[in-house]
């Protein structure tokens, strides 16, 4: 998606984007590391944290590593006032910004089918299927992939790291429903996806979940909750389930290992 709009990024918008997110999210260095590709300027904006306190979260020694401009914007993390003044910031020097939320708006299906796409793989039947979930966008992928693919899921657990996302999941469907944008059945009136249950993860959002799967550790923050969750709660032993594993975050040892070999 950043690829895309590289040239507008480049003539348009001094050749700079901006983003902003939580000082534990991967979002700021996954943007300062393309940005890093493509030679153009990056700032990110955070809060909660002071500038001594930085080389403390091991992300921001990450975006940090790959050249981003960190800009402390807010004593605390409140997302609103932190994406209010990552606006402001973008007026003032030009820049464009880049995040999940803004590439959503600008091309929904895009965001969607890629997510989709991936469905064809999974079982044909299931009893049960686990999703980790910030805003919902893997999830409504999610949905449209087992309805394309017509997978059979009994249960649909979207465990939410803050709170649940039902108004967004309607909001993902009205867009799809106006743009049609690679929908896979003709001029719908609505998309008639799966039943799903959403439920908030009682965890703070920063605090971590160490699980390792198949010798290897999932991200801590989104699929360590959710597979916490689907431990206490699911009959695994008796019920095909499926837990779906969006990627993860690179944790301390993998940065140190990152920032050390210049990678």
């Amino acid at each position: 998606m950043f690829e895309k709009y590289i040239d507008d990024i480049q003539s348009k918008h001094n050749n700079g984007v901006i983003t902003a997110g939580s000082v534990h999210s991967p979002q700021s260095a996954n943007i300062a590391k393309v940005a890093e590709f493509h030679k153009v300027k990056c700032i990110t904006c955070v809060g909660g944290t002071k500038p001594e306190n930085l080389d403390n979260h091991h992300m921001m020694r990450l975006t940090k590593h790959y050249g981003c401009e960190i800009k402390i914007v807010a004593g605390h993390g409140m997302s609103n006032v932190i994406h209010a003044r990552e606006r402001e910031l973008a007026k003032e020097n030009g820049y464009m910004v880049i995040e999940q939320g803004e590439l959503l708006e600008k091309n929904p299906s895009e965001m969607f089918y890629a997510t989709a796409d991936q469905v064809e793989n999974i079982p044909d039947e299931l009893d049960n299927l686990v999703v980790a979930s910030g805003v919902g966008i893997q999830l409504m992928g999610i949905l449209l992939g087992l309805k394309k693919f017509n997978k059979k899921v009994k249960r649909i657990h979207s465990i939410c790291v803050g709170p649940t996302r039902e108004k967004h999941m309607k909001r993902y469907e009205n867009e799809l429903l106006k743009s049609q944008d690679g929908m896979v059945w003709d001029k719908p009136e609505s998309l008639n996806l799966n039943e799903f249950t959403m439920l908030a993860h009682k965890s703070p959002y920063g605090k971590g979940h160490d699980y390792m799967v198949n010798n290897s550790y999932i991200d801590d923050i989104y699929e360590g909750k959710a597979y916490q969750w689907m431990l206490e709660n699911v009959d695994t032993a008796n019920e095909k389930t499926l837990f779906w594993c969006v990627g993860k975050r690179p944790r301390p040892e993998d940065v140190d290992y990152i920032i050390e070999n210049g990678l």
